[in-house]
């Protein structure tokens, strides 16, 4: 914070002219005349009176005080930037949260490496040139020998193909165990060179600059997979980021896109899975949040982060299985949709489909209870607050659970879906089949309505 400073003007002291003279009473052979009261100022002498009032004391002055200098403008306050750690279970990854982060990811980067000698920059090719500038800038005047490389943007990034593809390009720039890597692009890009991170010479150090709202909310707790082999996220190495910067100048929360809707659902289903006051305070937020409130965006952040990290890092499983809430339907609805010819279904309203699902799903193998069935409720009108709506399709409920087994099933032995039976309490909860079948159907009943009715509409026009 920057102290303020208050300027007082020059002290003046009273002159002894100024001073009120004791009155005498007036002669009377020679009476005062009415006359009106001079003021002088201080640094005036009084003058003499005519003969006719030698007699007569002078009238009394009134002095006059100097006008108080004026104080000196305030100077505007620097820009706070928060600091965060959070303790997973593979590592801390520090977090700068703040406006003008990214101009000091040099200073924050040296206190991790310690000694600077080389960083190597990947940037996505939608990153801004402004922003490359700023990193390397930054990196430069702290003393790193700063080494470029470009990559495609999005998912075309995250496989192991590219990932093989850097090994070579750190060869040739001497990148060792000592040195830093640094990602300035979406979460598939984060994600990507955290692997490799995490597998070039025992490992070495990460530095993230986000440019997409997920890259925050999502990567900085649980990095997303790589595809391989014709398998979808199918590797990931032991490793997070070691620098996290998240500055609201370089991501906003409040863009309508892809990246910043699927950070929305991340925000919801961690608000979830971390409890009822964290649920609530993100719905009270949520004006602020989509208003671009950097505020709103601070702490939004560094919450929900926090509360992730607390879910992923716990030494209980059954509340790190908190994590995947929500995920394994979406990828059973990814699948059943790229057959039905829709593929052009984002993954943030897949997500945001699965926790519908998954809440309904809850409610009814908890029962008749009140107030699960107004979390279903609340749940859905976040998600339609922060633009996650309702997926229209035509799709066959046994056709759909077979796809949300099949999808489980190549990541583990059983199959148990990730339900919230409470706030806070997400768990693994294995179900019978016809009740799976009588809910998916329910659901299949009501996107299928969805979609005729929009298609009605758009006939109209």
């Amino acid at each position: 914070m920057t102290d303020e400073v208050e300027v007082a003007g020059p002290a003046v002291p009273e002159p002894e002219a100024a001073r009120p003279a004791e009155l005498e009473p007036a002669s009377p052979e020679a009476p005062q005349p009415k006359a009106a009261q001079a003021v002088e100022p201080a640094c005036a002498s009084v003058a003499e009176e005519p003969a006719a009032t030698a007699a007569a004391s002078a009238k009394p002055t009134a002095a006059v005080e100097p006008a108080p200098a004026a104080s000196a403008p305030e100077p505007p306050a620097a820009p706070v930037i928060r600091r965060q750690a959070l303790a997973l279970r593979s590592g801390v990854c520090d977090m700068r949260v703040g406006a003008g982060a990214v101009e000091r990811i040099g200073q924050d980067l040296r206190v991790i490496v310690g000694k600077p000698k080389r960083a190597f920059v990947v940037f996505s090719s939608e990153v801004s040139p402004e922003l490359v500038q700023t990193v390397e800038r930054s990196l430069i005047d702290i003393g790193f020998a700063v080494t470029c490389h470009e990559l495609a943007a999005g998912r075309a990034c995250r496989n192991l193909v590219a990932a093989s593809a850097l090994y070579p390009e750190l060869a040739s720039a001497g990148i060792t165990s000592e040195d830093a890597l640094v990602a300035v692009g979406d979460a598939d890009l984060i994600s990507m060179l955290l692997f490799v991170a995490s597998t070039w010479c025992g490992g070495c150090p990460l530095a993230a600059v986000p440019t997409a709202f997920d890259g925050i909310m999502d990567v900085s707790v649980t990095p997303r997979s790589l595809d391989c082999a014709g398998s979808q996220e199918a590797l990931a190495a032991r490793g997070n980021v070691r620098l996290m910067i998240c500055d609201p100048t370089v991501v906003s929360a409040a863009a309508i896109d892809e990246a910043t809707l699927m950070g929305h659902a991340i925000s919801v289903a961690g608000a979830v899975t971390a409890g009822k006051t964290s649920f609530s305070d993100l719905a009270l937020r949520a004006d602020a949040l989509l208003a671009g409130d950097d505020e709103a965006f601070t702490s939004s952040v560094m919450e929900l982060t926090k509360a992730r990290c607390r879910i992923a890092s716990s030494s209980a499983v059954a509340i790190r299985q908190g994590v995947v809430y929500g995920a394994d339907i979406a990828r059973g609805l990814k699948a059943c949709l790229r057959e039905a010819g829709a593929a052009d279904i984002t993954d943030a309203r897949l997500l945001a489909e699965g926790m519908r699902i998954s809440a309904r799903l809850a409610a009814a193998h908890q029962g008749p209870e009140t107030e699960l069935v107004d979390f279903v409720f609340a749940q859905d009108a976040l998600l339609e607050k922060f633009g996650l709506a309702e997926v229209p399709c035509e799709l066959e409920a046994a056709r759909l659970l077979e796809a949300i087994r099949s999808e489980m099933l190549c990541r583990q032995n059983r199959f148990m879906l990730a339900l919230p039976l409470d706030y806070g309490r997400v768990r693994l909860t294995p179900l019978e089949d016809d009740v799976l079948v009588a809910h998916l159907g329910a659901w299949c009943k009501m996107r299928r309505r969805l979609k005729r009715r929009l298609e009605r509409e758009a006939a109209k026009q």
